[in-house]
């Protein structure tokens, strides 16, 4: 793992913004305005003691944490994220996939586009956002044979002090060409490096035979037709009919894209959805019905899946609704 001198850069650099809280109301607030964050618990009722700052370059951002406090949090993120960083033993949940716990030369790389969840303890998080073009060009030009292939679902990784230090390195010089006064190809020159520390952290696989059957826009048709359709029965055979495709085929370009089954991912955004309405819920507004509206017929099921992917019960969602 890299250690606190790779977070204090950023907490030392004047320029780049940083937010102070010890209310945890105000933690979810901040990260949900800045990085789109869905949920937050702490794991204690003392102050958090939240320190954050973050800086965005051309084609990387860097962002770091520390916190009094364990967490569960929940994200969804649009380039591939890497955790450069983060608290010994905490655990990524993402679909049916659940990482095994960190430990302190670590390092969890996150797909771009997914809904995942990362359970910590108190401690500090680096974590450096990457866009996805410039790190598939990157991945075309180090392994041609991969077509700049990015990861199909969550990887965890232990890597060696030289390569610890080479980050290190990297997102020192990134963080400080981002100084108003630094000359603009700084800035490029330091992100050149940190992108190519970061490609090389994605393990090199060999290529594989991208699913033909659905393109990228019926995928998406498909993925909206999901998110309109929730509160109703969906099963395997209406997605394949909506798809217009076979089990088979549906089965193996989710699995590809989204590193879940097609089952799975509805079970996600019937979650994510929920949880929203949990937190936008009036008066009068119980979990049964929350839960149901949006598909759950087994509430106790459902309480528990809830609880493991947002790191609270339902119930209490819907308690701090309530008191906002």
């Amino acid at each position: 793992m890299l250690t606190q001198s790779s977070h204090g850069i950023l907490a030392t650099c004047p320029w780049i913004p940083g937010f102070r809280s010890d209310d945890l109301g105000e933690v979810r607030r901040f990260f949900g305005e800045f990085d789109g964050a869905r949920a937050r618990v702490a794991h204690s009722r003392q102050p958090m003691g939240c320190v954050a700052h973050a800086v965005k370059g051309r084609v990387t951002s860097l962002g770091s944490t520390a916190s009094l406090v364990g967490q569960t949090a929940r994200w969804v993120v649009e380039g591939p994220v890497f955790q450069l960083a983060m608290p010994v033993g905490s655990v990524f949940r993402t679909g049916r996939q659940i990482s095994a716990p960190t430990g302190p030369s670590s390092v969890v790389i996150v797909p771009s586009a997914w809904e995942w969840t990362r359970i910590s303890p108190p401690g500090l998080v680096l974590a450096v956002h990457v866009n996805s073009s410039a790190l598939r060009d990157e991945l075309q030009a180090m392994r041609p044979s991969s077509g700049g292939e990015l990861l199909p679902r969550l990887v965890l990784r232990d890597i060696d002090p030289a390569r610890q230090a080479r980050l290190r390195a990297a997102v020192a010089a990134t963080a400080l060409a981002t100084q108003p006064s630094a000359h603009p190809q700084q800035l490029k020159l330091a992100e050149a490096r940190l992108l190519a520390e970061t490609a090389q952290l994605i393990p090199d696989v060999p290529a594989r035979q991208r699913p033909a059957d659905l393109s990228q826009q019926r995928v998406l048709d498909l993925e909206g037709w999901i998110d309109a359709h929730l509160g109703e029965p969906i099963t395997l055979g209406e997605l394949c009919r909506v798809a217009g495709v076979g089990e088979r085929c549906l089965q193996r370009d989710f699995e590809h894209r989204r590193g879940m089954s097609p089952m799975r991912f509805v079970t996600e955004r019937r979650l994510a959805a929920t949880h929203l309405a949990l937190l936008q819920a009036g008066p009068g507004a119980n979990v049964t019905h929350i839960a149901l509206a949006n598909g759950f017929d087994h509430v106790g099921r459902f309480a528990q899946l809830y609880r493991q992917v947002i790191g609270e019960l339902p119930s209490r969602t819907l308690a701090r609704s309530r008191q906002a």
